[in-house]
């Protein structure tokens, strides 16, 4: 039995069951708390949720669940009590708990509590066993479809894989003491879609649809950079082919970028893992591709980095004309280690991270995140 495989299913059917409670408000401004008082909570209930794949339904393996949502209960008794669960033999309806049954969950530890206390506890608690892992997935996804601008069952997958991401960060980016940060709303989620900052190829998706009909997704949905506009492409470790490997891929998607390139074309931006950078750039300088690296490897100049290049306009009939005909460099190529310790970058950019995390600097600005694909993969985005 593979616990850790059990753990982080556990953790994705927490979060499905959030993104439904979310979706599922009223009031697209009620707060949705996850992982303070319990696993999910807001004004009206405080939510248990355990997902037990492996286990068949014990009296025992739901004791010290609900004693946590009985002591939660006797400091607030305005709540809904609520133990969400699913268990191999036992799954899709709601069980009705009554004294009897719950000195039995309860076994030795009944004694801690009063008669009242379990009556009181019973009329406020409810024990509902979850559908399937898949049909519960289903359903967020059909949560999805009832807003107005996902308009098919892939778009679903797609936004479920964003909200997801952002659900998983909310709990792994904040502390428990910083309750606020653990907080979501409806409109939160929403405005979160609706704004497109963010295009974010997950592998929920993959999985769901396989790897053909997601790199379709990504064809379809990426965005190739503008060539007019800074782009800075921060790459991880990108899984390199052996007919396509770094350097190469860098120099291909340089020429890609500056075929039939205008006369204000912005060199493309590379953040590549410090250990790489030095092969990147001898490849670049014996294919004779000039680069700016802001003498990175003397004493880095950041002035010198940002610094625009010097253009010469192609000479038509006598006359300059909008093409480019010659640069001082085609790329700005910068380790990740001396890019990291970049605290205010001067040139506003639009993002590409590529098997990497999120970065301090992007702050408001457009990024996309690609992740689980090779180097001659990626090439084809562009």
């Amino acid at each position: 039995m593979d616990g850790g495989y059990y753990a982080i299913k556990g953790f994705e059917f927490q979060f499905d069951k959030t993104l439904i409670e979310a979706l599922d408000s009223a009031d697209e401004n009620d707060v949705l708390c996850l992982e303070q008082i319990q696993d999910i909570n807001n004004s009206d209930f405080v939510m248990q949720v355990k997902y037990k794949e492996a286990s068949k339904l014990t009296p025992s393996v739901i004791r010290a669940p609900i004693i946590q949502l009985i002591e939660e209960f006797q400091n607030d008794r305005s709540k809904r009590y609520i133990l969400y669960c699913y268990f191999s033999d036992t799954n899709g309806h709601s069980e009705n708990v009554d004294l009897t049954f719950l000195n039995n969950i309860l076994g030795k530890e009944q004694g801690r509590f009063t008669t009242g206390d379990k009556n009181d506890f019973l009329n406020a608690f409810e024990l509902r066993f979850s559908e399937t892992f898949q049909t519960q997935f289903e359903t967020a996804l059909n949560k999805l479809q009832l807003l107005g601008f996902v308009n098919s069952k892939d778009d679903a997958i797609y936004f479920y894989s964003i909200l997801v991401d952002y659900l998983r960060k909310k709990v792994v980016d904040n502390s428990p003491s910083n309750q606020t940060g653990r907080q979501i709303t409806k409109r939160e989620l929403v405005d979160y879609l609706n704004k497109g900052r963010k295009i974010i190829f997950l592998n929920s998706f993959k999985e769901y649809k396989g790897e053909q009909e997601y790199f379709k997704l990504l064809k379809a949905r990426f965005k190739k950079p503008i060539k007019n506009q800074h782009t800075i492409m921060y790459l991880g470790e990108v899984a390199e082919t052996d007919s396509c490997n770094l350097p190469s891929f860098i120099l291909q998607l340089i020429e890609k970028h500056y075929h039939k390139a205008t006369h204000d074309v912005k060199p493309l931006i590379f953040v590549i893992p410090s250990e790489k950078v030095e092969s990147v750039k001898r490849y670049l300088i014996n294919q004779h591709c000039p680069f700016n690296d802001g003498y990175e490897a003397i004493l880095f100049s950041q002035k010198h980095f940002e610094s625009p290049a010097i253009i010469n306009k192609k000479i038509l009939g006598g006359k300059p004309t909008n093409s480019l005909s010659k640069t001082s460099f085609k790329a700005r190529i910068i380790s990740s280690e001396t890019f990291d310790n970049i605290s205010e970058f001067g040139l506003t950019a639009s993002w590409i991270l590529v098997d990497c995390a999120t970065h301090n600097l992007i702050g408001e600005s457009t990024h996309q995140v690609v992740s689980k694909l090779n180097t001659e993969q990626i090439l084809k985005l562009f």
